[in-house]
């Protein structure tokens, strides 16, 4: 086999592999991806910079596609890439790229399978998915082969189910060979992917054949369980059906036909996502009427979808405010409510993986979710283009991530929250979220620690307020710190506090460690970023205009400028203007303390 991509890509000749730059690895991907068929060079752009590439990408693309040939060349293989404008296109046979060899192996399993010939089916089952060798083009550090990789597992997926349904069909039920391999195939299959149903369906039956009734009943009870649980959803009729078939004592189970993505037509489901109601949320009463204005005030516009973009630095409630809204307009949107953490910058998403979560939700079988997030996003569209739905798309990372899942029909609203201010959102309207008064932070610390605790305490709850720079999940934080060791005085965790070195470690409570939350943040800045994060701490909690940040550098404009982008973009700044209508940057909370803390430790690094 010369190509290989049903795991990391691998070009060899004679065992002997083709080194390739990283770059080169990514185009010549996307062309085995789709062997005898045209890859425009757009497509390769995007492949290459995502949503950022250069002037001279498609020019820069043309060299590596030049690069590759000679190195085939010089490696003693064929030059299979070949001019197809707009693009290129690479020659492929079953015989030298694993990809068709898959395709064509199952397609001779299918045909073994129609003639009844199951023993032969099975064998060119388990041919072709020996040639997977794990996750198709792991290591790739592209976004679009990162969705491609996800659309050929979900594809491998498929055609497991159908071995196994060939498997079934063959019968030896009470083989220690058949109990041995295929019930442990199959519970290992349930284990990597409990949701979808038409494996968990399977191994029900293999149970059942094999005599082990009450764990067959045992699977289906367990998987009811998690899709209550995680996605508010009762099983589908092929998982019922097979249960009651159990129940009965039918001696003849067999599943239905498979699903087919083309004609698969979903059964209604009003998914209720929502998580629960925080019933502390103080100091956003104007915010919440705002935002219920958006989504489910007079209409301005009957056309256009209602759409609230929510958006302030980390640990200011932004998700605790929009599920406060969303609860409270959930009536007007009586088709359903989705909900998605997306993930931030930290571990984003791909729209792939969130659609084929919506549509799992709004009642379409595993089997039937598309391979291509352009055909998720058109079933997504299309199932909720005539209902009334609410969607929450919480801490996104960038609007390329929200766009897609966008619905179309104007009778439904989206709330977005994020660390940036988005700006490419068609008809967004912008809510920011900032910091609560001091009195309001009072009033969360009360409502938390209760009334009779915080009693003859209200000094030391006034400065405990302080010090959490109005950030409500901070208070929380503190609060919880306080509530589980009740015979501390308030004025215990002040001084803690207060104390050089120590803030942040004794804000971290529950699994939550700000420490880290923070860190990872910051280590992923770049280091102009960081030199001015530390800075800036210095400067007065009446903040500071961006011309600052130049002579705090001491670099150029324009570098400066970079790095305070780059700053707000993260989220670690406030954005504000000052009477005069002028830009100030606030560095605040508990931001402001650790880069103080980075600050006394990197010491002539400054």
């Amino acid at each position: 086999m010369l190509y290989r991509i049903l795991g990391p890509l691998e070009v060899a000749r004679d065992a002997e592999p083709l080194p390739l730059a990283p770059r080169q690895r990514v185009v010549l991907s996307m062309l085995l991806c789709k062997p005898n068929r045209v890859v425009t060079v757009d497509r390769l752009v995007d492949a290459v910079w995502d949503a950022a590439p250069p002037p001279t990408a498609k020019e820069q693309i043309r060299i590596c596609v030049s690069s590759i040939r000679r190195r085939m060349v010089a490696g003693g293989m064929p030059n299979t890439i070949v001019t197809r404008p707009p693009g290129y296109s690479i020659q492929c046979t079953e015989e030298n790229l694993d990809l068709l060899a898959f395709e064509s192996l199952v397609s001779s399993s299918r045909a073994e399978a129609a003639r009844h010939r199951h023993a032969e089916a099975v064998a060119a089952f388990r041919r072709a998915l020996a040639l997977w060798r794990g996750k198709p083009l792991s290591g790739m550090n592209s976004p679009l082969l990162e969705s491609i990789s996800t659309a050929l597992d979900v594809r491998r997926l498929a055609v497991v189910e159908e071995y196994v349904a060939t498997q079934l069909r063959m019968g030896h039920p009470r083989e220690p060979a058949y109990e041995h391999e295929l019930i442990s195939e199959l519970t290992e299959l349930v284990a990597a992917n409990p949701f979808r149903e038409r494996l968990r369906a399977q191994l029900m039956i293999a149970l059942y054949q094999a005599g082990r009734r009450a764990e067959a009943l045992e699977t289906y009870r367990a998987g009811r369980q998690l899709f209550v649980a995680k996605l508010g959803l009762e099983p589908g009729d092929e998982l019922v059906r097979i249960e009651q078939a159990i129940l009965r004592g039918d001696t003849d189970i067999a599943l239905g036909p498979a699903a087919s993505v083309a004609s698969a037509q979903p059964a209604p489901a009003v998914p209720r996502l929502l998580p629960p109601d925080v019933g502390d949320l103080v100091g956003r009463a104007g915010l919440v009427e705002r935002l219920r204005q958006v989504l489910a005030g007079p209409r301005t516009d009957a056309h256009t979808v209602r759409l609230a973009a929510v958006h302030g630095r980390p640990w200011l409630g932004k998700t605790s405010l929009v599920v406060r809204v969303a609860h409270l307009v959930a009536d007007e949107f009586p088709d359903g409510q989705l909900f998605v953490d997306l993930g931030g910058s930290a571990r984003p998403l791909t729209p792939h993986e969130v659609l084929g979560r919506f549509l799992g939700a709004l009642g379409v079988a595993a089997a039937a979710i598309p391979e291509s997030t352009d055909e998720r996003v058109e079933t997504y569209r299309n199932l909720v283009g005539d209902r009334r739905m609410l969607v929450v798309l919480d801490d996104a990372a960038n609007e390329r991530q929200v766009l897609p899942l966008l619905p179309g029909n104007p009778r439904c609203a989206v709330i977005v929250t994020s660390r940036f201010g988005p700006t490419d959102l068609p008809g967004a309207t912008r809510v920011a979220v900032g910091s609560i008064s001091l009195p309001d932070s009072v009033e969360l610390l009360t409502k938390v620690l209760g009334e009779e605790r915080v009693l003859h305490q209200a000094g030391a709850v006034t400065r405990l307020a302080e010090l959490c720079a109005g950030e409500p999940l901070v208070l929380r934080l503190a609060a919880a710190r306080l509530a589980a060791r009740p015979h501390w005085p308030v004025g215990r965790l002040v001084g803690r506090l207060s104390e050089k070195g120590r803030g942040l470690t004794e804000l971290s409570h529950g699994g939550l460690d700000l420490t880290v939350t923070v860190r990872r943040t910051y280590d992923r800045l770049g280091g102009q970023a960081q030199r001015l994060l530390r800075r800036v701490s210095l400067v007065g909690t009446a903040g500071f205009a961006g011309w600052v940040c130049a002579p705090l550098l001491a670099v150029a404009e324009d570098d400066a400028d970079d790095a305070l982008a780059e700053l707000v973009n993260a989220g670690l700044l406030d954005v504000e203007r000052d009477a005069a209508g002028q830009v100030r940057f606030h560095l605040r909370g508990v931001l402001r303390a650790f880069a103080r803390e980075l600050l006394a430790a990197e010491g002539d690094r400054v």
